[in-house]
């Protein structure tokens, strides 16, 4: 008798759910959509920008740099964690506590711990939708899916549409530069944390027509690989690009960084911030309004734009946000002293 009910209740279920299809082409059963939990912080804030009225909860408060340009109602959302990096991970009372219609996980959850993350919710029976998110092109490609998802895909495909007009002009930048300009991303507060070339953290800079002087294979997921000043003296960099201020403030004063080219020829760059990291860290559709950026910086001779102008399209685009040059001064680190 049980077996007959239950047979019942999910033929009802499923006679009134939706069927939508996920990046991985799996059909997933959705009866509706008006609350959705992104269980990472690149797919969170890619569902923000597609619609942010969905979001249920969040990996974690906004940090001061973030917080300046979030909508206020989605700052005072619960803070649920998250199946990703160093986050903490989200229990059954959690997730009850947001009740999301569907839960959106990356592919590093499917392929690692799509068990565990089961077996943390136990009987808790929320649709798991999985969204590509490791590279620029997966986030760019997950709009159409996220617009889907949440009735605006009108909204999507003009995001969508952006960002493959960017990706396409970085293309054909790309195709002539004849000799590609020598960058070496610069993290930590000494500048001697880096990415290899083959990471998805220090990707802008292939898309730019760059070439980064780290080759390696990443050990980790999480980068930042150590290096010694002597190994960056060998480099000898054209252009640095610099993750923290700390840094950045003091590049130019000490004595042994003065033997480098990109010092000597005042090429280091601050990385933009706000709301997020125009390029890395964390990884998000920045990454698009960082490329132009990037572009402009290591090609100014065939790339030229006004980048204040395309900034505040973007940040009215993907954000809703009127930015002022103030702030644009601000993000991009013109007023560090």
């Amino acid at each position: 008798m049980f077996k007959i009910v239950f047979l019942i209740l999910s033929l009802c279920f499923y006679a009134n759910a939706n069927s939508y299809k996920d990046m991985f082409d799996e059909n997933i059963e959705i009866k509706k959509v008006d609350k959705i939990y992104a269980s990472t912080p690149t797919i969170l804030y890619s569902l923000y920008a597609v619609d942010k009225s969905k979001i249920a909860g969040l990996n974690f408060p906004f940090n001061e740099i973030e917080a300046k340009y979030i909508d206020e109602n989605i700052k005072n959302l619960p803070i649920i964690g998250g199946w990703f990096g160093k986050g903490n991970t989200p229990n059954s009372e959690m997730i009850l506590k947001i009740n999301p219609d569907v839960i959106l996980l990356s592919e590093t959850s499917k392929e690692q711990s799509e068990k565990k993350i089961k077996d943390s919710l136990g009987n808790i029976n929320i649709p798991f939708f999985y969204i590509k998110s490791s590279t620029l092109e997966d986030i760019i490609n997950s709009f159409s899916y996220l617009g889907k998802l949440t009735s605006n895909e009108k909204r999507a495909k003009e995001l969508e549409d952006y960002a493959n007009k960017v990706l396409n002009e970085a293309k054909e930048v790309s195709k002539k530069v004849t000799k590609k300009p020598k960058v070496y991303y610069a993290q930590g507060n000494n500048g001697l944390e880096t990415e290899c070339d083959s990471s998805v953290r220090s990707e802008l800079i292939t898309f730019a027509g760059g070439e980064n002087l780290h080759k390696c294979q990443n050990s980790n997921t999480y980068g930042k690989q150590a290096i010694n000043f002597e190994k960056v003296l060998s480099y000898n960099p054209e252009v640095i690009l610099v993750y923290e201020k700390e840094f950045y403030k003091k590049i130019y004063n000490d004595p042994k960084w003065q033997f480098i080219d990109a010092v000597k020829n005042k090429r280091v760059y601050f990385l933009p911030k706000g709301p997020f990291s125009w390029f890395d860290r964390p990884p998000s559709f920045m990454k698009i309004l960082g490329l132009k950026w990037l572009l402009n910086i290591l090609h100014n001779d065939i790339y030229q734009i006004d980048i204040n102008k395309d900034a505040k399209e973007f940040y009215s685009l993907f954000l809703g946000l009127e930015i002022s040059d103030e702030q644009l001064n601000h993000i991009m680190g013109k007023d560090i002293e």
